[in-house]
């Protein structure tokens, strides 16, 4: 019998949208996962609430998600080790490489207990991408944190498999760490980098006005707004 994984993510102060969705898949039977997307923009004390919320309706996991790759180490053991201390549901870590922390902050949450610390090949993801699978056990296996995945045959499937695929490599560049700096979601960047081509203004003044306009994930439309207006003010102070 396939155990079907349904996750349901909301902004991680947003979290009411999610009762029904929640309700629904663990009426369903399934692995039904909370994910608390832009961590990094509460405290920890008010997304451990948002997390309690996510449990009383069910979830028997609720991941930490550092969409914006914005978390530092200690950040993120505040948030697992509330959790830990504060949940009866299993906790997840999800982390983006912005800051290039995507692999100490999964190390990091599994040492505060985490249950489930998410991966992909080379990292593949939005802005830097995520945690990288094989990355992340080279440094478990120098740790020696027990796990069961073979080290040699990730390489090879990041590289042989994943990489090919992969039309922008990800990587920490100019824009990428801008996302993690001001804070953006990391699906934000491809916007913004053809929106600062298209209107001639460097694209991470586009983030960082993005980031201080409080943006949350799906609302990329900003971007040419914004990308416009600066592009105004250039005209004006040339």
């Amino acid at each position: 019998m396939i155990n079907w994984l349904f996750i349901i993510a909301t902004h991680c102060t947003e979290v009411d949208v999610s009762e029904q969705h929640i309700k629904k898949a663990v009426n369903l039977g399934m692995d039904t996962v909370g994910f608390l997307m832009m961590s990094s923009r509460t405290t920890p004390e008010n997304l451990l609430e948002e997390a309690k919320k996510m449990e009383s309706y069910g979830a028997g996991t609720i991941y930490v998600v550092d969409s914006a790759g914005a978390l530092t180490m200690d950040d993120t053991r505040r948030r697992i080790s509330l959790f830990k201390e504060n949940l009866s549901t299993a906790v997840g870590f999800h982390g983006h490489n912005n800051l290039s922390l995507g692999v100490a902050n999964s190390i990091v949450a599994l040492e505060e207990g985490a249950d489930r610390v998410d991966t992909s090949l080379a990292g593949m993801g939005a802005g830097a991408g995520n945690t990288a699978t094989e990355q992340l056990v080279a440094v478990m296996n120098k740790m020696r944190i027990p796990h069961n995945v073979d080290l040699y045959k990730a390489m090879d499937a990041a590289e042989n498999v994943m990489k090919p695929m992969m039309g922008r490599p990800v990587q920490i560049d100019r824009l990428s760490l801008t996302l993690g700096y001001t804070g953006v979601y990391s699906s934000f960047l491809l916007f913004a980098e053809r929106a600062g081509k298209e209107y001639g203004v460097d694209a991470r003044d586009i983030l960082t006005k993005i980031a201080e306009m409080g943006a949350v994930g799906g609302q990329e439309d900003w971007i040419i707004g914004v990308a416009q207006d600066l592009a105004k003010m250039k005209k004006i102070y040339a």
